[in-house]
C-alpha cells in the first residue's frame, strides 16, 4: 500500500491525538493544515498495513544519523534574529456554535479574523455569513464582557 505524504500526514496526526495534532498544525502553513485538518476529521480507520507504513516512516526518522560538524573553510550563514511566531492556536473553537464564533469574529481586528477562521474550515462560510450580518444592539456590551471573560487568555 502506498499513501500520499498528506495521507501519512494525516495518520500521524490523527495517531498523536487532537491537542499535539493542533499544536503542529499550527507551524504549517494556512492551506496545508487547512487540508491536513479537514483530512483528520474524515478519516476513515485506517488499515494495518497504512498504519504500519506510516510508523515505519516515523521510525526511520528517528534513526537519522546526527548532523556531522561543519566543515572548515565554510563560512556559516549569518544568524538572524527572527520576530517569535504569535500565533493562536483556535482549533478549541471548533466545539462552539457557530453564532458564537461569529459575534467573536466582530469583537476581533481584521489581522486576528483570519486564524479563527482557518480554524473553522467547514463551517467557514456560514461563520462569515452569521458575522457579516450581525446586528448591534443594547446587549451587546454586557455580552461582549462575558466574551472577554470566557476567552480570556485564549482569544483576548
Amino acid at each position: 500500500m502506498t499513501l500520499t505524504g498528506r495521507e501519512k500526514a494525516t495518520i500521524f496526526l490523527s495517531i498523536l491525538g487532537a491537542d499535539v495534532s493542533s499544536r503542529v498544525l499550527r507551524y504549517l502553513p494556512d492551506e496545508l493544515a487547512d487540508l491536513i485538518a479537514a483530512g483528520i476529521n474524515h478519516l476513515p480507520t485506517p488499515s494495518p498495513e497504512a498504519l504500519q507504513e506510516v510508523l515505519s516512516d516515523y521510525q526511520g526518522f528517528l534513526a537519522l544519523p546526527a548532523a556531522s560538524a561543519p566543515r572548515a573553510g565554510l563560512n556559516p550563514p549569518p544568524a538572524r534574529n527572527y520576530p517569535p511566531m504569535t500565533k493562536k492556536n483556535y482549533s478549541f473553537l471548533m466545539y462552539e456554535r457557530p453564532q458564537t464564533v461569529a459575534f467573536l469574529l466582530s469583537m476581533l481586528p481584521e489581522e486576528e479574523k483570519g486564524g479563527i477562521l482557518s480554524a473553522m474550515p467547514r463551517e467557514r462560510l456560514m461563520i462569515e455569513e452569521l458575522a457579516r450580518n450581525l446586528k448591534r444592539n443594547h446587549l451587546r456590551p454586557m455580552v461582549e464582557e462575558s466574551f472577554h471573560q470566557l476567552f480570556a487568555g485564549k482569544v483576548f
